[in-house]
């Protein structure tokens, strides 16, 4: 049997190496703690008598940019650490001096009343709470959102009133029906259906929705299917944001995965770019990169679908499972300085409602005058 020595610079380069992959593991391994971080539980009342909970994360001291992003959840029962999902994330958001503010939905973890029953409109007056209570703390940072696919029904209603300085808007869905026909259409390609098949399936399901949904009261032979998320599914199914995102105020990134399985990331980036004119604004198609900007070896639907080498495998890598460039691009677009830009754009805007306003004064006074004009030649022609 022979037997191989590594000796010399062999030996050496195979310590390096072995070395550089235990530190990158511990690395990512560390993304997944918050515990080290310097926090602090925050709370707010939503809906008048509903207290949400949550908690800010700051950066290590004299890191501090002078910046708090405030996280909106996607869909689901989710809390402030998301089931530890966010993590890397938020230490990479921290490593640059980005302050995190994260809640439990309501009725999730210590937060009262239930996410059930909220409308989309609800999920954004219970996040304009949440900005304003920051905004009390925090009262010369610069304060902005980042949110989460079914965050893009959400953070598109706020505007600057709302004391935000920018939003980040991550694989955002822009017409519920469509995203549910994707999402759909997808999970039968997987299964192996012909597209003849999934249109058709596609068909029977919007049909079977229509009688599901316009339903007065819960069907009981449902499966699955929970009276409160039923609920939930007829008060939201015809949200579309797209006047939303013709009319935001708030500078803008909004940022999807080219290969994400979730929403028609293709179709919605061509929405935005159509109806998002808000200056400063962004909109980013990150190339191999998932529904939630991982890299494209991650890519399910749904975390159930992760087999257990897969979860091994991001647990290790932390913030480097993410798509390349995919945390600078938010980093960098949060840490811009909005204010001036913000208020370039809101002088553009005054000064062309000012001048349509001078326009319409300006034809209801020829209007006038017209008219006057008129009323003298009667006059004359009578005399």
């Amino acid at each position: 049997m022979k037997c191989f020595l590594l000796t010399g610079s062999a030996l050496l380069l195979a310590l390096l190496l072995l070395a550089l992959l235990v530190v990158m593991a511990i690395g990512g391994v560390e993304d997944q703690f918050l515990s080290e971080r310097r926090s602090e539980d925050f709370s707010f009342t939503w809906n008048k008598n509903i207290t949400i909970h949550g908690t800010i994360w700051f950066p290590s001291d004299g890191a501090s940019q002078g910046s708090i992003t405030a996280f909106v959840h996607g869909d689901g029962p989710t809390g402030r650490i998301n089931g530890d999902g966010y993590n890397p994330l938020i230490n990479a958001l921290l490593d640059r001096g980005i302050a995190v503010a994260y809640w439990d939905k309501p009725g999730v973890g210590e937060s009262g009343g239930s996410w059930f029953d909220q409308s989309m409109s609800d999920r954004a007056d219970e996040t304009r709470s949440a900005i304003r209570e920051l905004r009390e703390r925090f009262e010369d940072f610069v304060i902005g959102a980042i949110g989460f696919s079914q965050a893009g029904w959400v953070l598109p209603r706020l505007s600057i009133e709302d004391s935000l300085d920018y939003l980040v808007l991550v694989g955002p869905a822009v017409n519920w029906q469509d995203q549910s026909d994707y999402f759909g259409k997808i999970r039968m390609e997987g299964e192996g259906l012909s597209p003849g098949e999934i249109e058709e399936a596609l068909i029977q399901d919007r049909a079977n929705d229509d009688v599901i949904f316009n339903a007065p009261t819960f069907p009981s032979n449902l499966g699955d299917l929970t009276e409160d998320r039923w609920a939930f599914i007829k008060r939201n199914r015809f949200e579309d944001s797209t006047i939303f995102i013709a009319n935001l105020t708030i500078p803008t990134l909004a940022v999807w995965g080219e290969d994400d399985l979730n929403v028609d990331a293709m179709n919605d980036v061509e929405i935005y770019k159509k109806f998002l004119k808000v200056s400063p604004r962004q909109v980013v198609l990150i190339p191999e990169a998932t529904h939630s900007l991982l890299k494209s070896t991650y890519n399910y639907q749904i975390f159930d679908q992760w087999p257990l080498e897969k979860q091994e495998e991001w647990y290790m890598e932390g913030r480097s499972a993410y798509a390349e460039g995919a945390i600078d691009l938010m980093t960098d677009w949060i840490l811009q300085d909005h204010k001036k830009s913000e208020a370039k754009y809101v002088k553009k805007m005054k000064s062309a409602k000012g001048k349509n306003s001078e326009v319409k004064q300006s034809k209801k006074t020829k209007s006038a005058k017209g008219k006057k004009s008129e009323v003298k030649q009667s006059k004359s022609k009578k005399e």
